[in-house]
């Protein structure tokens, strides 16, 4: 019985030898991301961190490596906003409670409004002043 328990534990850390576990990775990324926000706040804008866990210098970078970059750090920004608000929903949902809504009365409100129709109710400069001078005049 021995035997097998050493020979589990062999492939064990011989598995372990050949590939980490994404937490494994992930933990490393934030590691990474802390000791940027470490830095100097100078030096902080002026560094990044690629897919591939290296460090680069933003000014190093070329044009597509630059856009590609941007729009990683955007998309995650949409994608953890949107999960988050998803979370959130589907939780007050559970409990029962509502979303919080606001309501706005006005009292004695009078509104002035003016509408132009055809070629004067296309928003150019041109307009604009035209229609100022005619109410003006």
């Amino acid at each position: 019985m021995r035997s097998v328990s050493r020979s589990a534990s062999t492939w064990r850390t011989r598995s372990a030898a050949f590939g980490r576990s994404g937490r494994e990775e992930d933990d490393e990324e934030a590691l990474r991301w802390a000791a940027l926000e470490k830095l100097p706040t100078y030096d902080r804008m002026r560094r990044g961190i690629l897919t591939a866990g290296q460090e680069v210098e933003i000014q190093d970078l070329g044009i597509n490596e630059r856009k590609n970059l941007l729009e990683k750090l955007v998309k995650t920004a949409e994608e953890d906003n949107e999960k988050f608000l998803l979370k959130l929903r589907d939780r007050m949902e559970r409990v029962g409670i509502d979303n919080p809504t606001i309501e706005v009365r006005f009292e004695h409100l009078n509104i002035d409004a003016e509408a132009y129709v055809g070629n004067r109710g296309v928003p150019t400069f041109l307009n604009f002043f035209v229609n100022k001078i005619m109410v003006i005049n």
